[in-house]
């Protein structure tokens, strides 16, 4: 998930009151002890929501965002937010309600790695196939809303393949080095002012095909 910066969106204005450590630099990461989780980060409509909170918004800013009416939003904010996945970094009060600003709590979601090893595999290979279907999801959305026309340059505008490979260990390990590589390299290369760039989702999967 891209840099999230309190402070180049500050809530100090229009009466605004920050909650306490909001001017904080986000946490790079938050580690996923529980393998339940990952299927709350890759829920469609949480998703899109986890993505526009990486700057603080109210949920009158994110239906907008997002296009989606507001009431549909506020179940979604309130299990983000009870998971500990949004934060609220300002309030003020507006008659006699208070609204909230919302932020993403970290810059990264990650799985607990002892749980690729401790999890039933049944319930890890659930687990991780939302993350296919999440992005699978995306691409059709993608496709159905115009966005993505020109098929006969793809390369132009985004990149689809599906391939095999036959590698040695040596092979193996340079590939992913390189793919990692180049992933790092992009996704945190972010300009979030920059008018004329285009948000790009990046989906990279590969595993043996042992099966």
């Amino acid at each position: 998930m891209a840099s999230a910066d309190p402070q180049a969106h500050s809530p100090l204005t229009g009466g605004w009151v920050p909650e306490p450590g909001a001017e904080d630099e986000v946490p790079e990461k938050i580690v996923l002890a529980e393998l339940d989780l990952l299927g709350e980060l890759t829920h469609a409509t949480r998703s899109q929501v986890l993505r526009a909170l990486k700057q603080p918004r109210t949920v009158a800013e994110l239906a907008e965002a997002l296009d989606m009416p507001v009431t549909r939003l506020y179940h979604h904010i309130n299990r983000l937010e009870s998971l500990g996945f949004i934060r609220v970094v300002a309030t003020r009060r507006v008659g006699a309600v208070t609204e909230r600003r919302y932020q993403v709590a970290a810059k990264s979601f990650q799985v607990d790695r002892e749980l690729f090893e401790t999890s039933d595999r049944r319930e890890l290979a659930v687990a991780l196939g939302s993350l296919f279907d999440v992005s699978k999801m995306a691409f059709q959305r993608e496709v159905e809303s115009g966005g993505l026309t020109n098929f006969d340059d793809l390369s132009e505008h985004g990149f689809l393949s599906r391939g095999y490979a036959h590698l040695s260990d040596d092979r193996r390990r340079e590939l992913l080095a390189r793919l990692t590589e180049v992933v790092k390299q992009f996704v945190s290369d972010v300009d979030e002012d920059d008018p004329g760039a285009n948000r790009m989702e990046l989906f990279i999967a590969a595993f043996p095909d042992t099966a």
